[in-house]
Formats: structure tokens, sequence, C-alpha cells
């Protein structure tokens, strides 16, 4: 009978050892979990744009990281070939417009990091879904699969589609020329817009080139007006402004960071 209660004993302890074990090991998965989600949430606000594939996201703690999106290679705006360079602007401006001061939600694949400390992630928007796909097929980034686990044969479909029907950078210049009374219809597009220059307006940190009743502006930014000479001698000319066309507040708009994005068509009378 002693042996028999002595046996029970053991196998009781043995068994609240065995349970003290396995409450550590789930503990210690659930403390993991929770780091792994401070360290790479899965939803934020777009506070920075830095090019066409990279961002920063500031998290639900007000922490704030920069984001390299996977799967996708904008070109990089230091770039001294022109064609490069005004390319990696209209990819800044895409990305900016359609993500900046957003809500996304992040994904993650087998690479959380890349050698820079930058998050690797799948950016998804509730209007656009899975942006890094949307990008490729509307021409703005071209697929570089070096992080890329998931996703590959979508990217590469869209990629394929972007050059096919001929958006963004995979149309060859020149750019589908529109007047200015159609931009509406062409918002988030490489196009060239054609107008009467009819103000030249200075407004806080841009130079407004507006056609008439204000329905399309270029935008100039202060910071840029070394590059440019006689933006005022184009009131009252009829021109053509190359960009990426978006909208803002209401109003369309083309942001221009180089003399090449404007043609004098026609000089006034």
């Amino acid at each position: 009978m002693r042996k028999t209660r002595y046996s029970s004993s053991k196998f009781i302890f043995v068994l609240l050892l065995l349970l003290f074990f396995i409450g550590l090991f789930v503990s210690g998965i659930l403390q993991s979990e929770q780091r792994r989600e401070a360290a790479f949430p899965k939803s934020g606000f777009v506070t920075a744009v830095y090019d066409g594939d990279t961002i920063k996201v500031r998290f639900n703690s007000g922490y704030e990281r920069k984001v390299r999106l996977i799967g996708i290679n904008a070109p990089e705006t230091h770039d001294l070939r022109k064609e490069v360079k005004f390319h990696a602007y209209m990819a800044k401006r895409f990305t900016f417009y359609y993500l900046y001061n957003r809500k996304v939600n992040l994904t993650y694949d087998w690479e959380l990091e890349d050698k820079y400390g930058r998050l690797l992630a799948y950016i998804w928007t509730e209007r656009e879904g899975l942006f890094n796909e949307f990008i490729l097929k509307e021409g703005f980034a071209s697929v570089f699969l070096k992080f890329a686990f998931k996703y590959k044969k979508e990217f590469k479909k869209a990629e394929e589609e972007a050059q096919r029907l001929g958006r963004g950078f995979w149309k060859k210049d020149p750019f589908p020329s529109i007047r200015a009374d159609e931009a509406r219809n062409n918002v988030g597009k490489l196009v060239s817009v054609k107008y009467t220059c009819s103000g030249v307006q200075n407004r806080g940190k841009f130079v407004f080139l507006v056609s008439s009743g204000e329905e399309f502006s270029a935008l100039v930014p202060q910071e840029n007006l070394f590059l440019f000479s006689g933006l005022e001698l184009l009131r009252g000319n009829f021109i053509s402004v190359t960009g990426f066309l978006e909208e803002y507040k209401g109003k369309l708009q083309i942001m221009v960071f180089f003399p090449l994005q404007i043609k004098l068509i026609r000089r006034k009378p």
C-alpha cells in the first residue's frame, strides 16, 4: 500500500513538472509572438514616401519604420540619366498619390528585414488591394523577386500586362496627349496635358502654371526653380506638360521637376 501511494505521488509530481514546462513553453511562444507583433506590426499610416518602392509607416504605438515593398523595384531618384530620373520621380509621385497619409495593412514573407534595416512587406490598401501588384500592373515599377516567395506568379503577370498594354513606363515617349478638359478621365496615368497657360502664380512651396478656370495646373516646386528660366514668359502661351496626372482636393495637377516636362507648343499672338 505504501509503495502504491509513493508511485502515485511520483506520478503527480512528474505530471505537474511536465505541465510547468509546457506552460513555460507556451508562455515563451506567446511572448515571442508579442515581440514579433511589436517589431513587425500589421497596420499603420504612411507618413513619408522616399521613392516608388520605399515608404515610412507610423504604427499604432507611434513608432515609425522605413518599409521596402517586396517584389518590386522602382527607378532611383539619384540616377544621373535623364529618362531614368524622370521615371523615378513619376514612380515616387505614383506611390505618394496612392499611399501617403493613408492607412495600410502589412504582411510579410520569409525575410523580414533587408541589410539596411528596412522592413520588407507587402502593402495592402482598402481600394487597390495588394499595392505591390497594383504598381506593377500600372507600369510604374518592375518585378524584383529577391525577397519574394509569395505572389511571384501574380507579380510577373502584372508586369507582363503593363508591358503588353503600354502602361506607365512601358509606354515610350511621346505619352498620350490630352486636353485639359479631358484630364479627369486620365487620373493616375502618365500623360501630356495641352492647355493655354492663363496664369503663373507663386503660392507657398510651388509655382502654379494654371489653365483657364484653374481646371488644371502644373506645379513647379520652389526648390526646383533654379532649373527653370522664363516661367513667367509662358503666360498666355499654349503649352504641353508631361507627367503623372493626379487629383488633389478636386483639382487636377502634374508635378513638374524638370524643364523637359514643359514644352511650348504655340506662342500667344
